[in-house]
């Protein structure tokens, strides 16, 4: 049996063909994108051995309860049955041998909390385990072989996780699987991390059971949803807002091409740049949050708070930034800074990096762009910080801070269109960042004579992936 994965930075999806058209498989909750994080608690327990029985029973038991929304189909009751049996394994089976690092839970084996609910584990206990948020965002970054390690165990999980519930849901073994990968991975080693990190997943693809394993450029992927839709001949400029980068690709697609098991032809261009939705977020924590945790602050001594150490606190997807960061000698620096300051603010900053609260504030700064989608101005509560604090923040904040990337998609657009040497009939957006109102007010102020197509922001990638793998694996 075939699928398709979006293994995304932010989120990841997996689909199967059913009458010949994409389904997706739910994954957590009965939702179909997990979030891509996981959590590994110290004192682990061994992973549950959930039989069809239990889970039948606690079908019975959510068909029950008044707070089971009443839309969930059987596959999503499953997810979610699985779900809480796994949690309470958990709750009744932590062992006592707490583990040191990172490097010991995953060598553990043990059982590993994954999406939404890491998410969760972590805001509410950040001590208790390891939180890992957006692997994919460090794959092609310069990384050491001990960290090379890590992430490919932690891919390893990811996989097996999403393969084990797809399968168990479907009553299928997967076998063949078509992944999503961007243009450019995040980092900066360029066509050396592109390999490093299409090598990392590749190994763990097939670590986890995946005999036959290929990968497909997600612009790519996203034309051919797309083209399920198309009743005539178009040449479409994909653009892919994902959460760590943006690929652009110029496509012929339409009922001359769908049924060509080679597309090499019908591609004419691809660009991408490894910036994406977190990339927005830091950089709206940055400029909006982060003048209220001390930033230029000028000491007692006339000299200002180093810039850099409020772009590494907000840089959760620099491995080498958040070193520096949470290394002892900033600790040392951000104490005399806070003892010099004529700025109580600046305590904040040593909260933000003594508790570990740096992922908390770029999930605060995703928070406060999806709401600004709807309104022009917000008080983003950071409680956790300080008791009372609130932020006020506004659409025109995130507009100005987000411009020089706007700017840098907009190249990436125009660059896909120069290398065609063709103009494109329509622009297809798809990706998660695509939901914010000021990015798709930036899309139609950049095109304002070009039909415009919204696809699926978070479905459209697997979809494609799907019905290329169906292309690929089942003509085999």
């Amino acid at each position: 049996m075939f699928a398709g994965l979006d293994f995304g930075t932010s989120n990841c999806s997996i689909a199967v063909i059913e009458n010949n058209a994409p389904v997706l498989v739910p994954l957590e909750d009965g939702k179909y994108r997990l979030p891509s994080s996981l959590f590994i608690e110290h004192s682990q327990s061994a992973p549950a051995s959930l039989t069809t029985q239990m889970i039948d029973n606690h079908i019975s038991l959510l068909k029950d309860d008044a707070k089971t929304p009443r839309s969930l189909n059987h596959e999503q009751l499953v997810n979610m049955a699985r779900k809480q049996l796994r949690k309470e394994h958990r709750l009744n089976t932590a062992n006592d041998q707490p583990a040191q690092s990172i490097v010991q839970a995953l060598a553990a084996n043990g059982d590993v909390i994954f999406g939404e609910e890491a998410e969760l584990t972590h805001v509410a206990a950040p001590e208790s385990g390891f939180y890992i948020k957006s692997p994919k965002s460090f794959l092609g970054a310069d990384i050491n072989a001990t960290q090379k390690a890590v992430f490919t165990t932690i891919v390893e999980k990811m996989l097996a996780f999403i393969k084990q519930e797809a399968q168990y849901i479907k009553q299928q073994e997967f076998s063949q699987i078509m992944i999503g990968r961007p243009v450019n991975f995040h980092g900066l080693l360029g066509k050396d991390g592109n390999k490093q990190a299409l090598g990392i997943i590749d190994s763990a693809a097939a670590k986890v059971g995946f005999k036959d394993v290929q990968f497909l450029m997600e612009p790519v992927a996203a034309a051919y949803d797309y083209e399920r839709q198309l009743s005539d001949d178009k040449l479409v400029l994909i653009l892919d807002l994902g959460g760590g980068t943006t690929d652009c690709s110029m496509i012929k697609v339409g009922p001359s091409y769908v049924n060509l098991i080679d597309r090499q032809e019908c591609i004419l261009s691809h660009a991408g740049k490894r910036i994406g939705g977190i990339d927005l977020d830091n950089k709206l924590a940055l400029m909006a949050l982060m003048p209220e945790f001390g930033k230029n602050t000028v000491l007692t001594n006339g000299l200002p708070v180093p810039n850099h150490l409020f772009k590494q606190a907000v840089s959760v997807n620099d491995v080498a930034a958040q070193q520096e960061f949470n290394s002892r000698l900033t600790g040392k620096d951000i104490e005399e800074y806070c003892r010099i300051s004529p700025n109580p603010k600046l305590k904040r900053l040593k909260t933000l990096r003594d508790e570990k609260y740096g992922l908390r504030v770029s999930r605060s700064a995703e928070q406060a762009k999806i709401l600004l989608s709807e309104q022009q101005s917000i008080q983003l509560p950071l409680h956790y910080i300080e008791s009372g604090l609130e932020i006020p923040v506004t659409r025109a904040q995130l507009s100005d801070a987000i411009a020089d990337e706007l700017n840098k998609f907009e190249g990436l657009m125009k660059e896909a269109i120069t290398q065609a040497g063709a103009n494109p009939d329509v622009l297809y957006v798809t990706g998660g960042t695509a939901m914010s109102s000021v990015v798709q007010q930036w899309i139609n102020s950049v095109f304002p004579n070009l039909e415009i197509v919204i696809g699926d922001h978070f479905g459209s990638v697997t979809s494609g992936l799907t019905t290329h793998a169906q292309r690929i694996f089942g003509a085999q």
